[in-house]
């Protein structure tokens, strides 16, 4: 569980300090006084990224050269964000490798934000799946990395190709396969033992059924073939147009593809299914999850909040923000840590 939790120039807030004691804290209040920010800070300093901006510098006060985020869990984590980077420290030990310190806490988040999972372009779902999946497995996020790493020479390579850098391009293609061939299998992996939990979760929460299907660009069986039948389009275009840079998946909603028939009510309740069952996977590895649920009740009825309530209760640490108390049942309050912004 998290205990304390201290930001400082992050945002909107120059210092704030939180303790924490219960296993539900609630964050109500108007539209813009912070709640989403606090969830932010808690998502970035598990992750080391945010769910509103890629460009973490943004993240710092004006006039500020530094924003610093302090957690204490069963350890001490600290972020400090500079204009040039991010430092990240665990009981004060400085940890420069990112893939060491991240997910020493996990954490699941739904937020509004997370409908373009289902509304969104391919590269925010390929973004869900390399985030989630160097969370819980550190050797993907090394076979992700030498990966680009590959195809970024390639690309440099088909724009000043020539004849003879022909023998260089077959050997980069032939290395990128190796990738392929690995990483393609941790994600199809991935996604069938989301759709199992995902059977599960939407049972539990009384919902349509889910499912989802990767998309490849290429024929794993047949790599060579399917790069081949590219080429002259890579050569065209001077960049690599298949591979898992540009692959997809898919979420159906009883069959039908949810970004063409789903309401908004649907897709959040879908997303937040999919996030729960991401969950389920993390508790199978024995990892406590800490559950991050931004303005998780809007446009979704009565039956269904009290559905997400239930299936909350016994979870290890959960923190919501809401503008209103009215529609979280009474049991839960009486229960939860609720701070007033």
């Amino acid at each position: 569980m998290i205990h304390q939790l201290e930001i400082y120039h992050f945002r909107k807030f120059s210092n704030l300090k939180l303790d924490f004691k219960n296993k539900t804290i609630i964050f109500t209040g108007p539209n813009a006084v912070g709640k989403t920010t606090i969830l932010e800070a808690i998502y970035l300093i598990s992750t080391s990224k945010s769910h509103r901006t890629n460009d973490l510098s943004s993240l710092i006060q004006n006039n500020e050269e530094t924003s610093t985020i302090q957690i204490q869990e069963e350890k001490k984590y600290k972020m400090i964000l500079t204009k040039e980077g991010k430092q990240s420290f665990i009981n004060d030990i400085a940890y420069p490798k990112l893939s060491d310190f991240i997910g020493g806490f996990p954490v699941v988040m739904f937020s509004p934000s997370d409908l373009e999972l289902i509304q969104g372009s391919k590269s925010v779902r390929r973004r869900f799946l390399d985030l989630e999946l160097s969370l819980i497995d550190k050797s993907y996020l090394r076979a992700l990395m030498g990966y680009k790493k590959l195809v970024k020479e390639r690309n440099e390579l088909l724009k000043v190709f020539s004849e003879e850098k022909k023998l260089v391009l077959d050997v980069i293609t032939h290395q990128i396969f190796e990738y392929i061939s690995k990483i393609y299998q941790i994600r199809i992996k991935f996604l069938e033992k989301l759709n199992q939990k995902l059977e599960v979760v939407c049972e539990h929460l009384e919902s349509e059924k889910l499912k989802l299907t990767y998309l490849p660009t290429y024929d794993i069986n047949h790599l060579e073939d399917s790069f081949k039948a590219k080429l002259s389009y890579d050569l065209l275009t001077q960049t690599t147009n298949i591979g898992l840079h540009r692959d997809n998946f898919k979420i159906e909603l009883d069959t039908l593809e949810a970004k063409d028939f789903a309401s908004e009510g649907q897709m959040r309740n879908a997303i937040l299914a999919i996030k729960f069952a991401l969950k389920e996977i993390y508790k199978e590895k024995g990892q406590n999850i800490i559950l991050l649920l931004d303005d998780v009740f809007a446009s979704i009825d009565q039956k269904r909040i009290n559905h997400i309530m239930e299936y909350i209760k016994n979870e290890h640490q959960t923190f919501i923000t809401t503008t209103s108390l009215f529609n979280i049942p009474d049991d839960l309050l009486k229960e939860a840590q609720i701070i007033r912004l």
